[in-house]
Formats: C-alpha cells, structure tokens, sequence
C-alpha cells in the first residue's frame, strides 16, 4: 500500500515513491486524515517541500540521506524505533528488531545505570570534578533522569506526591502563648517576666496558684492572694514546617523551573524533527509538580534556608529519598561532563545502535561488579594522538584489584615513515602502531587488554536483519575483521570481540594461543526478549571476562 501525507505547516509531502504531484494535487491526495504513519525502519522514504527549502534541523537529523534534487529528499529511518514526526506529520517508526517497548526498557535501564555512575564519579560523592559550564547535552541528560525516576520509576511522582501528603514528616513544636491568669495551673520561668511588666492581680478563692510556692510568699508578704495579672502557657502541636518539608517544597519549584526550560530547549516550536514524547512527558511532568505544589499542606511550610544534606529523613524515608536522591543527581549530572555519550540521539531520535552500545558497556561493567571488584573511582579520561590533536572524552572506571575498564579510549596511532631507508630509526610511538583506533569497550589488567565492540549493522541495506521476521541471527564477517583489526594493532590486547544482538556465538583462537580467549571473535548480547531468548544470556561473556582476568 503507497504511503502519502502532506504536512501544511512546512508545505512537505511525505511519500514511499519519488515522484510528487504539485501541492495542490498533493493536498487533494492526502486528505486531511491526521493519524500518524506507520513506516518501517529499513525502508526508503521521500520528502518534497513546495515552498521554502528543507528546515535546517531537518537537514541534519541522521535520517536523512541526501538531497536528490532542490527540495527533494530521500530519507531513511534505518535503526529508529517508535514515535516520531516532521513538522506536524506524526510517524510511527517499527522496528522488528527492537520494539518501541523495550527500546524505552533499555533507556529507563541506562538512566538507572548512569545515575548510579554519576554517583561514583571521582569520588564516593563524585564533587571533585566540577566545571563552571555544563555539558552540552546536559538538557537530554536531564530529560532522561526526570522521565525515569518520576515518571516511570516506582514510587512515580503521583506516589510520591500521596505518600509526602498523607504522611508528611512532622515535628513537636513547644510555643508560649499570652493567657489570662484564670488559664494557669501552676507557676513557670514567664512569671519572672510577669512580676516585671505586668499589674498584680487577687486570685479567687481556691485559685491552685495559691499553693504555689510564689503564691505563698506573695500572700506572707502582702496578707493578700496576689498574682501577676497576664500570664503564658506553653502550647505543644505537630507541625509540617519541618527543614525537610521546606526543602521538598524549594525542590519542586525548581523541578517546575527546570521542566520549563527543558521545554524550552527540548520541544521544537518551529516544527521540525524530534520525538513527540518528549513534550508529551514534559507536559504530564508540568501538571502533576504543579497538582503537588498546590496542596494545602505547603501553605504552612515556609522557605528554605538551608538544605538539611545530614537529614536522616532526606536519606531514609519514602518518597524524601527519591525526591532527594534525584535532587543531587542533577546537581552532579549538570557539573559534571565526563562522558561524551550522545543523549541527543537516545533521547530525541530513538537512535538504536547508539543505545545498544552503551547499553553493552553497562552489561559489561555488571559483570565486574558481580565479581564483587570494588570501584574505587570513575574518572574522565582525555587522550591525544599524535595524528589527530584534537581531544577525545572517555571514561575510566577503577577498580581496587588493579583492573580498569574503559569506555572509548582512544589508543594514539604513531607517525609512519614515507621512505624505506628511515626504518633503521623508526620505533611506533603511540599505542596503536598505525593510526588512532578507538574500541566501545577495553578492560585493562596489568597492561594486557580484553576488547569489546558494540555492533548493530549487517547485511540487509548495511544492517542487521537476516532473518526473515526481521531479527538478527548472525555475526557479521566485516565485523570479525575489525577485530583482527584491534588486536593486532593496539599493543597488549589479549582477546577482540563484537558484541551484537544475535543468538550465535563464536570464538576464533590464535594460533599457539594459551586460552580460548586469545583470538576474537563474536558474542550475542540480547537486550530483553529479542532474538526468540527470554532474558539477556550473557554467561560466554562472564566467561570470557573471568577467564581474561585469572590469566594476567
């Protein structure tokens, strides 16, 4: 069936076929039906626009392929998933490799990951590395936290909003209030003060204060039951007006700030690309801090002067500690610009292979940690090659048995000679005796290397997809190449291995190798149930990885 819609707004016509009428046919054609379009993610589509030239954001998004002619395009939703649009043209991009579903299951999975890195970095507080700027996809960064942990988290922000409401935290408070002399029962430390600055007064007969010690020596010394006229009586009440409450009550309004200016900056007025979603949760976001701050309860909180960071509550108790939690998660992901990872496609465009490699390097580092390694520090890591000057975050996770697992490192190619009678003086000089090579993922021990690369292309228009439903089956052989690649180049790499969503596995020993693992090879790596597997099976992985570390 030939898909066709026109978009007024950009004056666009969005088409399976290249051949476009003119706008007013094409107007005709389309209708004014507005539900979105279902296209799929390997198939090639067209845009025509009648008027002006093709919006820059458009021009830059990564599905567009290249310009065929003056405002025709040819695009390509390759390894997208879900929701999307241009302009007000609504498009639903299907994956059969990775579902919109569990696309979003692996972005709540990274966001967890992450904010638990974010934690570790540096320091076991992560404040040593601050920067007075902030990172340059900081706002997805934000977006991703926020999405994750108050609206699709458990406790979500409406739990938290009735646990914080029907069982707020409350303090005693002790208050001494002005009362006539008939209200007092007994003598306290106010009636110095009385005796001082107020008129005497006679007690009826049998008032109780007349037995108080001072009412006796009043009666010894004026033969009368006198007593000071105004008296205070302490007031003992619960009250909301706690530091932790105040805090709360500062934190949401700067949540409403903060998903304020992400709407500013996340969602495109002028109607180009990006994901719907984002202002669809920015918006649900709006409305439930907004229902939260509007209760009764914060109209007897007052503001914050300081925050209680030592506060028991703040750390422990239900619907605080997530609030609060997330409260300093902002403040170290918006200082703290240590991984180069790019949320803008994770986030916006639903970019699969890019969420597929971090989401290795996260698996990768589980397995670490399940072998109960300690992080000592993560750290950001910044390398120079000799080629190619310019500088290339990464990220260093140390652990205390002395291993290291880097996430894009950089390994600095050397010089080269261009004549043959120089190779008397030439000694490579950077780590790769070629040119700069840099694998996803390098676990390092005692100068030996185990390299993992992420992989989500094949056969089938340049990816992966051989099967008939359109799942990935096998490793690809290019990619095996790419290995030979890494481990003859880049000095002390002991094993090279892709990591790709299929379900065979495959090892390629070296010659006169001692292990199994010194070779390359392919390793399947499942998010979720992809792949006719009901959960991620990474037990070659964790083989690998245990066996690599008892061997150096």
């Amino acid at each position: 069936m030939a898909i066709f819609a026109y978009e007024p707004l950009l004056r666009m016509s969005f088409s399976d076929d290249p051949s476009f009428p003119d706008e007013e046919n094409a107007q005709t054609v389309a209708g004014s039906n507005g539900d979105p379009l279902n296209i799929e993610e390997w198939q090639t589509y067209f845009v025509k626009f009648y008027g002006d030239p093709a919006p820059s954001p458009l021009k830059q998004a990564k599905f567009v392929v290249r310009e065929i002619q003056p405002c025709l395009w040819e695009l390509n939703f390759r390894n997208f998933v879900g929701l999307s649009r241009i302009g007000a043209l609504k498009l639903i991009v299907h994956n059969r490799k990775i579902s919109n579903n569990l696309y979003c299951t692996m972005l709540d999975e990274l966001a967890e990951s992450y904010a638990a890195l974010v934690f570790d970095f540096g320091s076991p507080v992560g404040q040593h590395y601050n920067k007075s700027g902030v990172g340059k996809d900081c706002a997805f960064v934000e977006y991703l936290f926020l999405r994750k942990f108050l609206l699709c988290d458990s406790p979500n922000l409406d739990a938290i909003g009735d646990i914080l409401v029907y069982d707020p935290h409350r303090k005693f408070e002790k208050e001494l209030r002005p009362c006539s002399i008939e209200e007092c029962q007994a003598a306290g430390i106010t009636i110095i003060h009385a005796l001082v600055n107020s008129p005497m007064a006679r007690l009826r007969d049998g008032h109780p204060l007349q037995q108080t010690h001072l009412g006796k020596i009043l009666k010894d010394r004026t033969s009368l039951h006198l007593y000071p006229a105004k008296a205070a009586k302490e007031i003992k009440y619960l009250t909301v007006d706690t530091h932790e409450n105040r805090f709360i009550k500062f934190f949401l309004r700067e949540l409403l700030a903060k998903v304020e200016s992400l709407n500013e900056a996340l969602v495109d007025k002028a109607g180009s690309y990006f994901n719907p979603d984002i202002n669809e949760n920015l918006e649900s976001l709006r409305k439930k801090i907004s229902q939260f701050l509007s209760h009764n309860m914060w109209r007897e909180v007052g503001e914050m002067r300081f925050i209680p960071v030592s506060s028991q509550v703040l750390q422990r108790k239900e619907g605080y500690r997530q609030l609060f939690r997330l409260y300093s998660l902002l403040q170290l992901a918006t200082h703290c610009d240590f991984l180069e990872t790019d949320f803008k496609n994770l986030v916006e465009t639903k970019d699969v292979p890019t969420i597929y490699e971090y989401w290795c390097f996260f698996q990768i580092k589980a397995v670490l940690d399940a072998l109960h390694l300690r992080i000592r520090k993560v750290s950001r890591i910044t390398n120079e090659s000799l080629l190619n000057p310019e500088l290339t975050p990464g990220l260093c996770v140390d652990y205390d048995c002395g291993s290291q697992l880097f996430f894009n490192e950089s390994y600095g190619g050397s010089t080269g000679i261009n004549n043959i009678s120089e190779t008397s003086s030439y000694a490579p000089n950077g780590d790769s005796y070629s040119h700069t090579l840099r694998p996803d993922i390098v676990i390092v021990r005692n100068g030996k290397k185990l390299i993992f690369d992420a992989k989500y292309k094949g056969k089938r228009s340049g990816f992966y997809g051989e099967g008939d439903d359109g799942t990935i089956q096998r490793w690809n052989e290019e990619d095996i190449d790419k290995m030979h690649t890494y481990r003859e180049a880049i000095q002390g790499v002991t094993g090279s291995f892709i990591l790709y969503p299929g379900t065979q596995d495959i090892l390629f020993p070296r010659r006169a190798g001692s292990s199994l693992i010194e070779g390359v090879g392919a390793l399947a790596l499942r998010p979720g149930s992809i792949a006719g597997k009901d959960a991620t099976d990474i037990s070659n992985i964790k083989r690998t990885i245990e066996t690599f570390l008892q061997s150096v």
